[in-house]
């Protein structure tokens, strides 16, 4: 008989709801060089891996969103802004 870890279960859910309601203000840019930053979920632990959203680099194409979560995927931006708004999943009223 296999015990379910209710524990992880509950901490998976709860990153989850986290994950669907991050505002523009949750997020926070941690510059890594003069054309790269790390992308962090404030309201987690820095030290928790699930606080890191993803990278950007800036580029001769623009700027290049690196989103790291079960799954990675990989966007252009314009600008900045607009790379960082792609990490924003919480709906605007």
């Amino acid at each position: 008989m296999t015990m379910l870890d209710a524990g992880a279960s509950l901490d998976k859910a709860w990153y989850e709801r986290m994950a669907e309601n991050r505002e523009r203000g949750d997020i926070t840019l941690d510059r890594l060089s003069d054309h790269e930053w790390r992308v962090s979920d404030r309201r987690l632990d820095e030290h928790d891996a699930p606080s890191v959203l993803g990278i950007i680099e800036q580029t001769e194409a623009g700027f290049t969103v690196l989103e790291i979560n079960e799954m990675v995927a990989q966007w252009t931006a314009d600008s900045l802004d607009d790379a960082v708004s792609l990490f924003v999943t919480a709906e605007t009223g």
